[in-house]
């Protein structure tokens, strides 16, 4: 019997439900914008859409499960819905892959692929949004000197703009103090490149406030020392953890700042072994070029923290109390990254396997690597919580 079509890697959340559990699958690599939500028992069907199954094997597996077999007929249906959104490994996927390839290969820039739902695409009320967040965030600092010295380095949060938007403001208005600077390289985290990478696009940003070019001879110096693979450009089409940094740095080009980007997605560096993999490549690229910039040239990480709850596989949502103990384990991980310790900020991470899901890992990691001597300070800490689930994010300054 023939083989169920196999399912592409797709981010599953989990969405609870008053008549039952029901999941939402979504690309992570944006190739399709669609999201299916499916019941318990659909996504049990996709599940055996392994390219190993076939629909005998289904409907046992699905009437020993279930005490019924599925209907054929809601069976195709469903086949049909993930084939029409892309999320199967068919020849129709394949040339919709290779198109979408080459459509971002021959762009002249990237566009602004969340104008219009994360903020405004409209100019004017873009500028109006920005400068909302700049007027919150003026009265947000938490209370603390701040360290002494030249600013080297930022982490700005990457959640939603509608959610973070002043507490990523917060960390703008160090660049906005800092005249001299007119580099900004952005590490920002790729949500879906499963393997070690730092993948350089050099691409202007397109924003609703003009666009952000890009510092061309520090893109091709690092994509020099870390040649992407394959398609790996191609996961900065839609990801938004360098985006929303562009709205605020285009934001002070209106205001005459001549500033340029060098932007960078980092995929994972969950495996221990990967953190020291790259020492005499990027990182080390990387550290010669800050310190012949000096004081000129900044990182900035777009970098969240915590994703905990229902909607990322936990059991269920943080009581008060456990989300006060939340805030104390973040707040245990920024101390490294204020202390400049990219080893005690791995470790801090990674004990007992991540269970909080820091999604900043890798450019935090990045950015501690290649800042000697730098002490911190948290502008901001924040959580963005609903009975979904719970994500955290703060606003930092690293100075040196």
């Amino acid at each position: 019997m023939t083989k169920l079509p196999r399912l592409r890697a797709l981010e599953v959340l989990h969405m609870p439900d008053e008549t039952g559990p029901s999941y939402v699958l979504r690309d992570p690599e944006g190739y399709t914008d669609d999201e299916l939500i499916l019941s318990e028992p659909a996504l049990f069907v996709a599940a055996h859409c392994d390219g190993d199954h076939d629909r005998g094997q289904l409907r046992e597996a699905f009437e020993q499960r279930y005490g019924k077999p599925p209907k054929p007929e809601e069976v195709q249906m469903l086949l049909d819905r993930l084939e029409r959104a892309g999320m199967l490994e068919t020849q129709a996927f394949e040339e919709r892959r290779r198109s979408s390839h080459e459509a971002f290969q021959a762009a002249a820039s990237r566009p602004a692929a969340h104008a219009g739902t994360s903020y405004p695409a409209d100019p004017e009320e873009a500028r109006r949004t920005v400068r909302g967040f700049e007027e919150q965030a003026a009265k947000m600092e938490e209370s603390g000197k701040r360290p002494e010295g030249t600013l080297k380095g930022l982490v700005a949060p990457h959640i939603d703009l509608r959610v973070g938007g002043p507490c990523t403001a917060l960390a703008y208005r160090l660049l906005a103090e800092a005249p001299a600077v007119d580099t900004v390289v952005v590490l920002g985290t790729s949500h879906a490149c499963p393997h070690p990478a730092w993948i350089v696009l050099e691409k202007p940003f397109e924003t609703p406030l003009g666009p952000v070019p890009v510092d061309a001879e520090v893109c091709r110096r690092l994509a020099a020392t870390a040649p992407a693979e394959g398609n790996d450009l191609y996961y900065h089409r839609r990801e938004h953890s360098v985006e929303f940094q562009t709205l605020f740095l285009a934001s002070l080009r209106e205001r005459g700042r001549d500033i340029r980007i060098v932007p960078v997605l980092c995929g994972s560096l969950r495996d221990p072994a990967s953190t020291g993999a790259d020492g005499t490549g990027f990182l080390a690229e990387l550290r010669k070029v800050l310190a012949e910039r000096g004081e000129r040239a900044v990182v900035a990480a777009g970098a969240d923290l915590a994703h905990v709850g229902p909607r990322f596989g936990d059991p269920g949502v943080l009581n008060p109390e456990g989300l006060s103990y939340l805030e104390k384990e973040d707040r245990a991980t920024l101390a490294r990254v204020a202390a400049g310790d990219p080893a005690g900020f791995y470790t801090a991470v990674m004990a007992d396997g991540d269970p909080r899901r820091i999604c900043g890992l890798s450019p935090v990691y990045g950015l501690l690597s290649v800042l000697d001597g730098v002490s911190g300070k948290v502008l901001r800490y924040e959580q963005a919580t609903d009975d979904t689930g719970t994500v955290s994010y703060a606003s930092m300054g690293l100075w040196g």
